[in-house]
C-alpha cells in the first residue's frame, strides 16, 4: 500500500467507520467505492464530507445510495479535491444516517437480497390483499414480475430502500415472491389528476383506501406522499454502468416505512429506532421469530399464516421505530387471533403460557 492510500473491504470494516477514522485525521481526498459494476466517489476536504457522486446522481443522496452496498471495496486517495461542495451537513449526522440505512438494509436484504430482482404477486386474479397499508397495496399491484425493485422505485418515484422495505413485509406475508428474470406484463398504472390540494385529496383516497379500510390512515412520509403522480410510461431499465452523470435530481432524503396493517393508532408516524444501537433492532426481530415459532408449536397449521402475517407486521413496525412495543403487540395479536379463529380455551391458555415464558426469560 503506497503512502496516502487506504483500502479495504466493506465486509471487514463498515464504510462509515472508515470515513470517520479518516475525517478525524483532518485529511483531504477521495474515497473510491465499488460493488460489482456500481461505483461511487466520496470527497473529503480537511476531514469534512463535501461531495459524493454515483451513476445515479450526486450530493447527499448519492452518498446514501452506498447504504445498499454491504460487500463492496473502498480505496481512499489523499489528494486535494477539486469539486464543488454539494454536502453541507456535519459529518456526525451524515455518518449516523448512512450507518442506520446500512443496518436497515442488512435486515431487509434477508428477504430482498438485490434490487435487481423482479417482485411478483402470489395473489390470484380477484383476490383482495389483507393486512397491507395503501402504499404497500400500490407496490403489490405493480408487482407483476415485469419491474425490478429498482425500476419499481423509479416508477412510483420513491427511494429504493422504501420500496424494498415494503416488499420485505409483503414477502414475509407470502404475498410476493422475487424472481431472477423479467416476466409478466407491465401493469396498467392510472395517473391521478395533474394537481391536487393535499388538504382535500389525501393519498389514501387516491389509492382507494377510505377511512374505514383495514389498514387505517397512513401518515405521509413527506409532502410528496400526498401529491405524487405515477408515470404512465414504463421506466427504462436502470443502468448499472460505470459512468457518472453530471447532475440528476436527488431522491427524497428521508426514508418512510408503513407497516402491514394495524389499527389507526399504530399507523401514526413513529420516531426512528436509535441509529446508534442497530444491534437492539436485530435482537428485537430475532425475538419476534421466537414468538412466532413458539406460537406455531401450539396452534394448528391453519393458523400459521396468521402468525406469519402478524410477525411481518411486527417486523415492519420495528424497522419503523416501534421497538419493544411491536414485540409486545405481536404476542397480544397472536393470542387475540387465536381466540378470533375459534381455538378452544385450553389451546389459548397453553399458547399464552408459552408466550409468557418467552417474556420471562427475555
Amino acid at each position: 500500500m503506497s503512502q496516502g492510500v487506504i483500502q479495504g473491504s466493506m465486509r471487514e470494516a463498515p464504510l462509515p467507520d472508515i470515513i470517520q477514522l479518516v475525517s478525524q485525521g483532518g485529511k483531504s481526498g477521495c474515497f473510491h467505492v465499488q460493488q460489482e459494476a456500481s461505483k461511487a466517489r466520496i470527497y473529503l476536504k480537511e476531514g469534512r464530507i463535501i461531495h459524493a457522486v454515483t451513476h445515479a446522481g450526486e450530493g447527499l443522496e448519492a452518498l446514501m445510495e452506498v447504504a445498499l452496498w454491504l460487500e463492496g471495496s473502498y480505496r481512499f486517495e489523499e489528494v486535494m479535491p477539486d469539486v464543488a461542495a454539494t454536502i453541507t451537513k456535519p459529518n456526525a449526522s451524515i455518518l449516523m444516517e448512512l450507518g442506520r440505512r446500512m443496518d436497515e438494509w442488512r435486515v431487509i436484504s434477508q428477504k430482498v437480497p438485490s434490487v435487481d430482482l423482479y417482485p411478483a404477486s402470489t395473489l390470484l386474479p380477484g383476490d383482495t390483499p389483507h393486512g397491507v397499508n395503501p402504499r404497500e397495496a400500490r407496490v403489490l399491484a405493480l408487482s407483476t414480475g415485469y419491474y425490478s425493485v429498482a425500476e419499481l422505485a423509479e416508477l412510483i418515484q420513491k427511494p429504493v430502500l422504501t420500496v424494498a422495505k415494503d416488499l420485505y413485509g409483503l414477502v414475509m406475508a407470502g404475498q410476493v415472491v422475487l424472481k431472477g428474470i423479467r416476466s409478466g406484463k407491465p401493469p396498467k398504472v392510472e395517473a391521478p389528476a395533474p394537481e391536487f390540494s393535499k388538504e382535500l385529496i389525501p393519498v389514501s383516497t387516491l389509492l382507494g383506501a377510505g377511512p374505514g379500510s383495514a389498514a387505517g390512515p397512513e401518515m405521509p412520509e413527506s409532502q410528496e406522499e400526498e401529491t405524487a403522480i405515477v408515470r404512465l410510461q414504463a421506466p427504462p431499465p436502470v443502468s448499472r454502468g460505470q459512468g457518472f452523470p453530471e447532475k440528476e435530481e436527488p431522491l427524497p432524503e428521508t426514508v418512510g416505512g408503513g407497516f402491514a396493517g394495524g389499527s389507526p393508532s399504530l399507523v401514526a408516524a413513529k420516531p426512528a429506532a436509535p441509529a446508534d444501537d442497530p444491534q437492539r433492532m436485530v435482537k428485537l426481530m430475532n425475538f419476534t421469530q421466537r414468538i412466532a415459532q413458539s406460537a406455531k408449536m401450539v396452534l394448528p397449521e391453519a393458523q400459521h399464516e396468521m402468525v406469519n402475517r402478524l410477525q411481518a407486521r411486527a417486523t415492519q413496525q420495528i424497522i419503523s421505530g416501534d421497538g419493544p412495543e411491536a414485540v409486545k403487540g405481536l404476542a397480544l395479536s397472536i393470542s387475540r387471533g387465536a381466540v378470533d379463529a375459534g381455538c378452544d380455551a385450553d389451546m389459548v391458555r397453553t399458547l399464552n403460557t408459552h408466550l409468557k415464558a418467552l417474556f420471562s426469560t427475555k
